[in-house]
């Protein structure tokens, strides 16, 4: 009798979680980011003639928001397009040679991805996900070296970005869920322009390169129409 109970009560817990993955139409997101970005292969930077490479800070931690709108497609699909707010941060590093004179480079990027979740129920109103996003980082990067008055030249770029995560939902009412969850993004390499300083050459041949990643905690609310 108490296998036949259980196997009834996981039953019922099946068809409700289904009935609720069943909905289907438009929804609209909000979502807070609690973001650490990292500045990877900095030592990529052109600063030749200056000794070797000395790290500095590689990594900012920061809240962002970004919003998003999709389509559930009540058979634990879900796809959405979500623009990224813009944010700034700043990276620095030198060299051996020129000890106090830190490279800073500063980043100013925003994104528009497009991600698709596959949702799979685990009653009592919780579900778990998993997520792919493919889009663009538009980046906008410039900076100083030593002090503000030497300026590197301002660069624009548009480069291709991925994101992985996953994450757990939980929907206390019908059409409204929250989510939380961990993802990692990657949105390429970004450059500035190069030194308009004079440096020791005479020359400009002077670039501040990074490859820019993050992991992001995302804490979502999300009301399907």
């Amino acid at each position: 009798m108490k296998p036949l109970v259980l196997a009834i009560s996981l039953a019922a817990i099946s068809g409700q979680s289904f009935a609720d993955d069943a909905l289907q139409g438009y929804y609209g997101s909000l979502k807070l980011l609690h973001v650490e970005q990292s500045a990877k292969n900095m030592d990529t930077s052109s600063r030749p003639g200056v000794g070797s490479f000395v790290s500095g800070n590689e990594r900012e931690n920061f809240f962002n928001g970004a919003i998003a709108a999709g389509y559930q497609f009540g058979n634990g699909w879900r796809t959405e397009g979500e623009y990224v707010f813009k944010k700034k941060s700043e990276y620095t590093s030198g060299s051996t040679t020129f000890a106090s004179s830190f490279n800073h480079h500063k980043v100013d990027v925003q994104r528009l991805m497009l991600n698709a979740y596959r949702d799979y129920a685990l009653g009592y109103d919780f579900s778990i996900y998993g997520t792919l996003g493919l889009g663009i980082a538009k980046v906008e990067s410039d900076g100083w070296q030593g002090n503000t008055s030497r300026q590197y030249g301002s660069n624009s770029q548009t480069n291709l970005a991925y994101s992985l995560g996953a994450g757990i939902s939980y929907a206390p009412i019908e059409r409204l869920s929250f989510d939380l969850g961990y993802r990692y993004v990657d949105m390429g390499n970004v450059e500035s322009g190069y030194n308009n300083f004079n440096n020791v050459r005479g020359l400009k041949d002077e670039q501040m390169k990074a490859r820019l990643v993050s992991s992001e905690v995302v804490l979502g609310a999300r009301y399907l129409f």
